[in-house]
C-alpha cells in the first residue's frame, strides 16, 4: 500500500504492552519529526483517555504496535505451546488460549477510533527496528539495548532533544512507530503483513 500524500498534521506511535503490568507509551511527532509529546501509561482506561481528550488524536496517522502474548500456562500446555512444537489431533485447539500468540489489548477502542475517520495501522515492532537499521545488538529491552537504540535514534535521526538519561524501552519504540506513521503519511512504501481484529498490519521494507 502507498499513500501519496500527507494530510496529516501530527503522527502518533503507540507501543502497547500486552498488561497492565508493564508500561505502554506514546509519541506524538510533528511534521518536521519534532516530539511533541512522550509519556507513559500503564492502564487501559488511561490509554483511553488519551484516546478521547487528546487534541492531537482526529489530526493525525496513529501506528500501534501489536503486543505479543507471552502469558504461558504451566506443565504440559507450556511445552506444547512453544513455537516449534507440532500440534497432536488429541489437543483441544485454544482450550484455555495456550496457542494464543497475539494480545487483542485495546483492539476494541481502537476499531472505534477507525470508525471515527481516525487513520489507524498496526506494527510489528521487532520488524520496525530492522527496517530502520535499529536492530537489537543487545537482549531485547535491557539497558545496553535501550541506551544503544537512544544513542542510534539521536544519532541517526537526528532525535537530539533526547534527555541523556536513558528513557523506558516503550518510550523508544514508541518514537518508532511514530516515525513509521509519519512515512507512511508521505508516501512510504508498505506491505500489509496480515489483517489482526479488523486492521491492517503494516511493515516496512528494508
Amino acid at each position: 500500500m502507498v499513500q501519496k500524500s500527507s494530510n496529516e498534521n501530527f503522527f502518533i506511535g503507540l507501543s502497547l504492552s500486552n498488561s497492565s503490568n508493564y508500561d505502554s507509551s506514546v509519541c506524538v511527532l510533528d511534521r518536521n519529526s519534532k516530539i511533541l509529546l512522550l509519556d507513559k501509561f500503564y492502564f487501559t482506561q488511561d490509554i483511553e483517555l488519551f484516546f478521547q481528550t487528546s487534541p492531537y488524536i482526529h489530526k493525525s496517522l496513529f501506528c500501534v504496535s501489536v503486543p505479543y502474548d507471552n502469558s504461558l500456562l504451566d506443565g504440559k500446555w507450556r511445552i506444547h505451546s512453544k513455537n516449534y512444537k507440532m500440534l497432536g489431533d488429541y489437543f483441544k485447539i485454544n482450550r484455555q488460549k495456550w496457542t494464543k500468540r497475539l494480545s487483542n489489548r485495546l483492539c476494541g477502542a481502537l476499531l472505534d477510533l477507525h470508525e471515527e475517520g481516525v487513520k489507524v495501522f498496526r506494527c510489528d515492532i521487532n520488524q520496525l527496528r530492522q527496517a530502520y537499521g535499529l536492530n537489537a545488538h543487545y537482549l531485547s529491552r535491557t539497558s545496553l539495548d535501550c541506551k544503544n537504540l537512544q544513542t542510534s535514534l539521536k544519532l541517526k535521526y537526528n532525535f537530539a532533544e533526547l534527555p541523556e538519561n536513558m528513557l523506558a524501552a516503550s518510550s523508544l519504540e514508541a518514537i518508532i512507530c511514530a516515525m513509521f506513521a509519519k512515512y507512511i503519511s508521505f508516501g512510504g512504501e508498505t506491505s500489509n503483513m496480515f489483517d489482526f481484529e479488523g486492521l491492517e498490519v503494516l511493515s516496512k521494507p528494508f
